[in-house]
Order: C-alpha cells, then sequence, then structure tokens
C-alpha cells in the first residue's frame, strides 16, 4: 500500500487553491530519490544556447542548465546523455539507474540536460503564445547538437568519444528522433516509454487501464462501470446533479454542458490513470481493494475512492482551469502551460473516453481542442496539421533509425503509441510484461520481476555492442 499512499501524496502537492485542476496524463519517469552508495556529487552547469537554432540573424541567447557527473570517465570513454523532457531536472538519474551503471562499466561520462522552457532553462521572459513559438521538438533536438558538439570540444579526449542518448517517456521520443535526426553526433540509443505515433485522440489509453483494473479484479471493474452508470443517469435531474456534486466533491454544483461534463468524468478517469501508468506490483490490487472494501452502493464506492485519492481538495471545473493556465507568468514548477502548447501544436496524445473506454464515462477529443483555443489561440486546424507534420517529418511507428532499443511495459498506457512496427536486430524493441512507465531505467534490483532484470540486461547488451 506505501507506494499508492505515495502517488496519493504527489497528487496532493501539485493541487492549487484547494483545487484539482486535469493535468495532462504525460509525465515523465519516476524520480530516483535514493543513490548508489559511493556516486560521486553531480556538478550543475549551463551553456549557451540560440533562441532560434534556424534563423542565423536571429542572435539571441539563453543559458540552458545541465547536470554532470564524471567519477567514471577515462579519456575517450562514451558520453551518456540523460535527455530532460516536460519537467525540471534532479540529480537522480546521474547517481544511480541504468545509464549510472552503463557508464561505470564503459568509462563514460555522465550529463542530464534540461529541455527548453522547463525548470530553469528558459529562453524567454514569459510564456504568452508568441514567446512559445520556439518550444518545439525541432529546436529541442538542435539544443542537444549543440550541446554534444560543445562537450565533445572541451572534455579532454572526448573528441571521437561515442555518444548515448537516454530518455524517459517523451524525452525517450526525442531520443529516438536525435538518433534519426543527427546520426554522426549520437551513436545508440535507448528509449524507454516513447511514444512515437503523433496522434490527437488517443482512446487507446484508457482502454489499457481498463484492461489492467479488470486483470487485477473483474468485480472491481465492474463496480467501477457500474458506478459511472449510476452517475451518468443521475445527471438528468435537479436533485441528482446536486447529489452526485457532493458526493464526488466538486467545487462547485457538476455542469452538464460541454465541455464542463466531459472535463469531470476525466478529473474522475485520471487517478485511475495514474495509478496504471507508474504502477508497482500490487498497486492496481491495492486500488482495487480499497473500492471494493467502502461501503454502499457502487457510486458511493466510486466516489469514496475518487475523495481518499484527491485527499479532501475539490474538483474544479473547465473554466476555471482554463482560467488559471491562461496565466503567461514565468512558472517554473507548474508545465502545465508549456506541454499543453506542444500537445496542441506537435503531438495531440489526447487521452480520451468514448464507448470502447465506457468504465470511465465519456469525455471528448472536444473539450481538448477547446483547451488548446482558450490557452493560445490554436485549434483543430493546427492540431492536425502539427501532427501530420510530426509524423511525416520523423516517421511515427516506421522511423527506420538503427542502433535504439525501445523498452515498453505492458501496464503503461502509453506503450499503445510507441511499439514501433519494423522490429529488427538493429532497431530491438523489448516489451515487457507487468511492467509500468519506464519502469527499466531503474538500476537492477533484487526487486525487479524476472522479466524486468532480464530487459535491463538485454538493454545493456545491445548498448555494449554498439558502442564497444
Amino acid at each position: 500500500m506505501k507506494s499508492f499512499a505515495f502517488f496519493v501524496l504527489l497528487i496532493a502537492i501539485h493541487l492549487v487553491n484547494s483545487q484539482h485542476f486535469l493535468k495532462s496524463l504525460k509525465h515523465g519517469p519516476p524520480k530516483q530519490t535514493v543513490f548508489k552508495k559511493g556516486s560521486k556529487a553531480a556538478v550543475w552547469d549551463t551553456i549557451s544556447q540560440r533562441v532560434d537554432h534556424f534563423n542565423p540573424v536571429d542572435l539571441r541567447e539563453w543559458e540552458m542548465r545541465y547536470i554532470y557527473n564524471d567519477q567514471f570517465y577515462k579519456p575517450g570513454g562514451p558520453l551518456f546523455i540523460f535527455l530532460g523532457g516536460e519537467w525540471e531536472i534532479d540529480e537522480g538519474y546521474i547517481r544511480t539507474g541504468q545509464m549510472f551503471d552503463m557508464a561505470n562499466e564503459h568509462n563514460g561520462y555522465m550529463f542530464y540536460t534540461e529541455h527548453r522552457y522547463y525548470g530553469r532553462s528558459q529562453p524567454v521572459e514569459d510564456f504568452t503564445t508568441e514567446n512559445l513559438k520556439y518550444l518545439s521538438l525541432d529546436q529541442a533536438t538542435a539544443d542537444v547538437a549543440y550541446f554534444i558538439q560543445h562537450q565533445k570540444s572541451h572534455i579532454e579526449g572526448a573528441e571521437n568519444s561515442k555518444v548515448v542518448v537516454v530518455g524517459g517517456s517523451y524525452s525517450a521520443t526525442m531520443a529516438t528522433w536525435i538518433r534519426k535526426k543527427y546520426p554522426h553526433l549520437v551513436d545508440a540509443a535507448l528509449a524507454s516509454s516513447a511514444p512515437l505515433l503523433a496522434q490527437a485522440d488517443f482512446i487507446g489509453y484508457f482502454q489499457v487501464v481498463a484492461d489492467n483494473f479488470r486483470l487485477s479484479s473483474d468485480e472491481c471493474m465492474d463496480t467501477v462501470t457500474e458506478g459511472i452508470r449510476m452517475l451518468e443517469g443521475s445527471l438528468d435531474s435537479v436533485d441528482g446533479l446536486e447529489n452526485m456534486s457532493s458526493m464526488f466533491g466538486t467545487c462547485d454544483p457538476i455542469d452538464v454542458t460541454e465541455p464542463e461534463r466531459s472535463y469531470f468524468f476525466s478529473s474522475l478517469a485520471n487517478p485511475f490513470a495514474y495509478n496504471t501508468q507508474y504502477a508497482q506490483p500490487g498497486d492496481i490490487d491495492e486500488a482495487c481493494k480499497l473500492i471494493l472494501s467502502t461501503s454502499g452502493s457502487a457510486v458511493e464506492k466510486l466516489a469514496g475512492y475518487i475523495r481518499y485519492y484527491y485527499g479532501g481538495y475539490c474538483i474544479s471545473d473547465f473554466q476555471y482551469f482554463v482560467d488559471y493556465y491562461k496565466d503567461t507568468a514565468m512558472n517554473y514548477y507548474d508545465s502545465y502551460r508549456q506541454w499543453s502548447y506542444q500537445t496542441c501544436t506537435e503531438y495531440g496524445f489526447f487521452q480520451t473516453g468514448n464507448q470502447t473506454t465506457r468504465p470511465f464515462g465519456d469525455f471528448w477529443l472536444q473539450m481538448y481542442i477547446d483547451t488548446c483555443q482558450e490557452l493560445f489561440g490554436t485549434g483543430e486546424e493546427i492540431l492536425n496539421t502539427g501532427i501530420e507534420r510530426t509524423n511525416l517529418f520523423y516517421g511515427a511507428l516506421e522511423p527506420e533509425v538503427t542502433r535504439v532499443v525501445s523498452v515498453h511495459g505492458t501496464v503503461d498506457p502509453w506503450h499503445a503509441l510507441g511499439v514501433l512496427e519494423d522490429i529488427n536486430e538493429d532497431a530491438p524493441v523489448i516489451v515487457v510484461e507487468g511492467t509500468s512507465h519506464c519502469a527499466d531505467l531503474s538500476s537492477i534490483s533484487e526487486n525487479d520481476l524476472p522479466q524486468l532484470r532480464e530487459a535491463k540486461l538485454r538493454v545493456q547488451q545491445y548498448i555494449r555492442q554498439w558502442i564497444s
């Protein structure tokens, strides 16, 4: 129950003004907080980058943060670069984890780069839509290209060093595409839980969530399904609306007009998604035990789980949510506005619920399109154009890459957008039964499932082969 309780605490920490906001279910790898014994303290540094790499007359620069650890490095050893994504970096992945262990084996130099517009790596003064135009995959991968060039020219003996990039979640997508786009700079890549297919309506996400809860307990999933059915039936009357608003703890009475209705149901689905995406063995079983042990009808059991998960905070409505994120002031601790811009202009990745994922109710793509319009003035046409461009330029599920090892867990809903169609020895794909988002990025542990341990060993073997 410990890891499930940690999840509840994690969500509570991110609540604002006593209201829960719908967050994009796209998060990086789990933080590493327990370092390897004897690991060297990391060093923080910065490198100057162009605001716009593709406009030679724009000479503006900004300072990109990164962390390094050279405790294993010997001249000529490889450079291992853990790519930051839509989060603030910390020293965890260069003091423990799979990359740390490989750097130890190969006398490598370790880096962790911070993605532009996240953490303290800010090329602009605020997050107006005009300023966000430099937040793109093309610009971010160019940052890494210049970073590699700089480090090779400044580290003793690194001129001819091999380069291995490592990423988790979105940054694993970057790792795959950097290897494709800059093969003369990057020799190999480890991509953990990388979504590669840009897609607006990601209906498969919650289907995986439902399947994993049903795998744990048919009774549990049947209770959730019945609870949603009872909830929907109650929203047709004034008394029912009042009762359900109180039962589920909304900040204001439930609004059944769109996009408010979709926002409400997506807020109910999110706890199930978080608990699946980062599930440790037994987490989903514990969630089901909590649901089934609550007294009352199916809808009361469902509401009890939702209230417990949000820790007593009320659930906001869509309008409150968009009004909050219309604020364009710099915010180092909440990256939702920046990540929303990326999804609205390049990826989609919008997790929806419809008839095929009925257990969690209906919440539609239009809600996310409305969010894009409200926050940035971009709509469906820009979204679809951006998705088409991303898939065309980077290859979607057929990127034609070599020396990239991709790892996916079957419990992780994101694997539906990441398993490559061309599986070959030059770009192997490892699918690990029973594991979740980015589970393979940690060091080998006695707590690993046998199949996860085997996957980590295979990753090490591929990297060993490619950089030897």
